[in-house]
């Protein structure tokens, strides 16, 4: 039997109580990974400039911050001034449309110059033929029609829109606007004003300069009035000749002065008469000769416009020498 040296035991070293908790005891006393503060000594070691390229990246992203500062506030600018593209298309046809109005407006009056110098030559064709008769009947025809100027005392009725019209409706609210045309001068209060002038013996009348024939149309487009298809703005001011002593009283007291005062007291529109000595009305630029023939002689034409308008006695109005129609 052979025998067996001592046999050394290993005792085991005691368990640390806060064995568990090594990672966290780590957490608290290595406060650099090994690995990070070993890269960290290589570099020193070898002389490594390591903030170089902290620094390039710090710089780089200031400069791309102003650049991104600088774009959004450009756009931010630009979204502030730029209007809606309704707005900018309705500037555009407002100036458009003023630019063809100013333009019709000397086409217009450059057509009244050339029918003055038509009226003065055909009068003294006639004159020269010994019909001074036949003259002054086409004289008193073309102041009847509408084809000549006229000139003459009579009265003037001007209509406006309410102050309320014109301050309602401008923030877009479409009940704001409805209110508000309630307040503004209609076609039809224009075309009660002229009937109502007729009535009471006008024998001539013009709206803002538009002399009115037996062939005028008021109607309107939109928000606006048209007189032989040329748009009118407010005021508007309608002159009518006719006598001085009666036709101020006979429209104030007939429908026509009713119909403004039942205007102005439920609607606000501003309305005014007022008389004059010396009116002058425009021939009409809307007539065009398109028959004519011969005619016996005949008595001496009525110088009232229609046969509803109660003149009596010398007509008020007389025809302007072509010369003097502006």
């Amino acid at each position: 039997m052979s025998e067996s040296g001592p046999v050394a035991t290993e005792v085991a070293a005691p368990r640390r109580k806060d064995a568990s908790m090594s990672l966290l005891v780590d957490v608290m006393t290595r406060t650099v990974d090994p690995s990070y503060a070993e890269a960290a000594r290589q570099r020193a070691e070898r002389g490594d400039d390591s903030g170089r390229g902290t620094r390039g990246r710090t710089a780089l992203a200031v400069v791309a911050m102003v650049a991104l500062g600088v774009l959004l506030s450009t756009a931010w600018l630009q979204a502030r001034g730029t209007r809606p593209a309704g707005v900018l298309a309705r500037e555009q046809l407002a100036a458009e449309i003023a630019r063809q109005d100013a333009s019709a407006g000397a086409l217009q009056r450059s057509n009244a110059k050339l029918l003055g110098q038509i009226e003065a030559e055909r009068r003294r064709q006639l004159e020269l033929g010994a019909a001074s008769s036949l003259a002054d009947q086409v004289a008193d025809l073309a102041m009847v029609t509408g084809a000549s100027a006229v000139r003459g005392p009579g009265v003037t009725v001007t209509l406006d829109d309410a102050s309320s019209a014109n301050s309602a409706g401008g923030d877009g609210d479409p009940r704001s606007q409805q209110s508000s045309d309630d307040g503004r001068v209609l076609d039809q209060d224009l075309q009660l004003v002229v009937n109502g002038l007729w009535d009471a013996g006008a024998e001539a009348i013009a709206i803002n300069g538009q002399r009115l024939t037996a062939l005028s149309a008021i109607r309107s487009a939109g928000e606006a009035i048209l007189v032989d298809y040329r748009p009118l703005s407010p005021p508007y001011t309608i002159s009518a000749i006719g006598s001085p002593d009666t036709l101020q009283t006979r429209f104030s007291d007939g429908p026509g002065g009713r119909d403004v005062q039942y205007l102005k007291d439920n609607f606000g529109v501003q309305a005014s008469i007022a008389a004059s000595k010396n009116l002058l009305l425009p021939a009409s630029a809307g007539l065009d000769t398109r028959r004519a023939k011969a005619l016996s002689p005949s008595p001496k034409v009525s110088t009232s416009p229609t046969s509803t308008s109660p003149t009596s006695g010398k007509s008020r109005a007389t025809p302007t020498r072509p010369q003097e129609t502006p």
